[in-house]
């Protein structure tokens, strides 16, 4: 996010000796350790797994979209069992997250509430940040 200009520059910076996000790095670490003293680890992983999952579903849900929408863009690498592979993947995402939502909807609600959070803070950043380009401009159609 830092070097989409999403975020703080000082997030993108590359170590010039060790080629690692140093400064980022520390910064997770840093925010780890306050999640740590403010939480019990195990509602921690509870709300970052079911969100993570909310957007494994996602992500491979966007590969039938890419698919449809940019269908003569080259394919360096194809989905293997392609259509059946993303959708058994993209159903076993939705139930994990429906099994939270209806098992522990306080979780659920909580770590939803986490991820709204950061909404405002997006659109902040992204009227910030000048204006990119189209992925039609980017790649170009063959």
């Amino acid at each position: 996010m830092a070097s989409d200009g999403l975020f703080f520059k000082k997030l993108a910076e590359v170590h010039p000796r060790f080629r690692t996000p140093a400064f980022a790095v520390a910064a997770l670490g840093v925010w780890s350790a306050i999640l740590a003293c403010v939480g019990q680890f195990q509602t921690l992983i509870n709300y970052t797994m079911f969100v993570a999952w909310i957007f494994y579903g996602l992500g491979a849900a966007s590969v039938f979209a890419y698919r449809r929408k940019y269908p003569d863009l080259p394919r360096p690498y194809l989905v293997p069992g392609y259509p059946w592979t993303p959708l058994v993947f993209t159903l076993a995402a939705a139930a994990l997250v429906l099994n939270v939502i209806f098992s522990t909807p306080t979780n659920a609600v909580a770590g939803l509430g986490i991820v709204v959070l950061g909404v405002p803070a997006y659109f902040w950043w992204r009227r910030r940040k000048p204006e990119t380009r189209p992925l039609e401009k980017v790649v170009p159609r063959t």
